[in-house]
């Protein structure tokens, strides 16, 4: 029987090539555990919720209770703030009481600007700004009901928090919202992150059970 040369036999692989084997097999194994946690955490990971939706209040109608800012270019006794008052008008100085409820703040700019136009100021510059929106109001199954300052960003949630919350027996299935000025047949059932608008009235029925 004829032996296997020894030299052939127990002839090792470079040190080179186990260093190279050994780390090409570390680097697959990294990469295998790295896409198995990935598809786990992208499996159990929670949907995010959307975002509620802000009210776009470039349209915005005035009404009675909000707070103006009124400027008039380089007429500083002429830029002042005012308030709606319970008739929806505005007291101005040299035209009086102003129409303001119902009309944009652009609206009503044009209005001062043609007044002020009519004998006292050439091309006057007017700008009106909400500073404080009306209130909401929230009635019902809620722990102080009332009115409560409107902000931007408000929602349901939000304003039942600013009530102190809802009672025991509250129903969260009768939570509804009635739009300003609308008849309460137009109420409608409201989600917590729907947005809130000035003047809306936040309605929470007792609970049935």
């Amino acid at each position: 029987m004829s032996l296997i040369p020894s030299s052939i036999a127990s002839a090792p692989l470079p040190a080179s090539g186990w260093l190279t084997r050994g780390r090409a097999q570390a680097g697959t194994a990294l990469l295998a555990l790295a896409a198995a946690l990935a598809g786990c955490a992208g499996g159990t990971r929670p949907a995010t919720p959307p975002a509620a939706a802000t009210p776009d209040l470039s349209a915005y109608r005035l009404g009675i209770g909000d707070r103006l800012r009124i400027s008039v270019f380089g007429e500083p006794d002429l830029s002042l703030e005012a308030d709606i008052d319970a008739t929806g008008h505005l007291s101005y100085p040299l035209l009086g009481s102003v129409p303001a409820a119902r009309k944009t703040a652009s609206q009503l700019a044009a209005d001062l600007a043609r007044g002020l136009a009519n004998g006292y100021l050439k091309n006057p510059d007017v700008r009106v700004a909400v500073v404080q929106y009306r209130s909401i109001y929230v009635t019902g199954q809620v722990n102080r009901a009332g009115a409560y300052p409107y902000s931007m960003g408000l929602t349901v949630e939000k304003a039942l928090t600013l009530a102190g919350g809802m009672t025991r027996i509250a129903s969260e299935r009768g939570i509804y919202l009635l739009p300003e000025d609308a008849p309460s047949s137009q109420r409608r059932r409201a989600r917590l992150d729907e947005p809130v608008l000035p003047g809306d009235t936040i309605v929470v029925e007792e609970s049935l059970f």
